[in-house]
């Protein structure tokens, strides 16, 4: 193992690390390790991309005011701190990468802050949002989530949302969406699209992981879907192990090719016992699973991402796919995608 991970540590000198969900630099804000802020021990792990989500408390549903607030947040961080930067563009990811800099990608897991107003996208855009989840685990008004017994696809509104993220170069997130309205999504969207953080329905069955059929769809368009590390998604009966998520990474890989798989934590490190509200919520998701919990016995902290590196490669899979997994392809999406 030892061997593994000098290769795992060499390996991320070069490698982009995307964060496919990664919580959020500000609101909740996490905590600054020993040394230095936040920011810079992340970039000193290895990490240097976030995908964050736009409100994630009291619910991961904001309203317009929510919504705006949070970017406001955002770039006033963004303004106030030389380590983060903004990523707009594909060329940000490679900016803050040379500049030593956390580059954050804002994102939202919920429509519900443009309620029925299509144009407020083209706001958001222009503020800086570039990544859109089509619904949270409930049904909305663009389709229906993971956990709606009743499993149907897209709204009509819904395919002008599609189509409005595909013209203004949104991308579109299906990793809380049900298993039609994702097919409806892939159908109708003329771009790849990602299910940035999710796990293995056949190994584990949980309402949020995806189906082979889902995962089959999106590799097929071109898009990616993310391993999350979320611990009821990985395991049910036990603390998960790092070799337990990497089972999943396996099983993937195996359906649709090094090419459509990515790598996501879904870690809110800003999260406390009384604002991560979501076990109160959807008990169906999180099988009991408490706060504090939530890792994987091998990879409970972003300082040990470089075992999950060492896994994959001890898994078999090669220094080019690991890099891929690791970020690449995520970024590949991302130049489909984005304008």
């Amino acid at each position: 193992m030892q061997e593994r991970l000098a290769e795992a540590h060499e390996l991320l000198k070069d490698a982009i690390v995307v964060d496919g969900l990664g919580g959020a630099v500000v609101h909740p804000t996490p905590p600054a390790p020993p040394g230095g802020t936040y920011e810079e021990s992340l970039v000193g792990w290895g990490w240097n991309v976030l995908h964050v989500t736009l409100v994630s408390e009291p619910s991961y549903t904001p309203t317009w005011e929510q919504g705006l607030l949070a970017v406001y947040e955002n770039l006033l961080n963004f303004e106030m701190s030389p380590m983060v930067r903004h990523v707009e563009t594909v060329d940000d990811i490679f900016e803050a990468r040379r500049r030593g800099q956390l580059g954050v990608i804002l994102g939202t897991q919920s429509p519900s802050l443009i309620g029925a107003q299509r144009e407020r996208l083209r706001l958001l855009h222009k503020l800086g949002l570039r990544s859109l989840q089509l619904t949270y685990m409930e049904r909305n008004l663009l389709g229906d989530g993971c956990l709606e017994p009743e499993n149907r696809g897209l709204t009509h509104f819904g395919i002008q949302v599609v189509r409005e993220c595909n013209r203004l170069g949104l991308l579109i997130d299906c990793s809380h969406v049900g298993i039609r309205t994702t097919l409806d999504a892939v159908e109708h969207s003329a771009r790849p699209i990602v299910i940035s953080h999710t796990a293995v329905r056949a190994i584990t069955d949980n309402p949020r992981c995806v189906t082979d059929e889902q995962m089959k769809a999106v590799a097929a368009r071109g898009g990616v879907i993310g391993m999350t590390t979320f611990a009821p998604f990985i395991r049910t009966d036990r603390r998960p192990t790092l070799d337990d998520y990497l089972d999943h990474f396996d099983h993937a890989i195996g359906l649709v090719g090094a090419d459509h798989v990515s790598f996501a934590t879904d870690w809110f490190d800003g999260k406390t016992k009384t604002n991560w509200a979501t076990p109160w919520y959807y008990p169906e998701v999180t099988r009991g699973t408490r706060y504090g919990a939530l890792g994987l016995d091998g990879f409970a902290s972003r300082a040990e991402l470089p075992h999950v590196v060492a896994g994959l490669l001890a898994r078999g899979h090669g220094a080019d796919a690991v890099r891929k997994i690791l970020g690449g392809n995520f970024i590949r999406v991302l130049k489909e995608v984005w304008k």
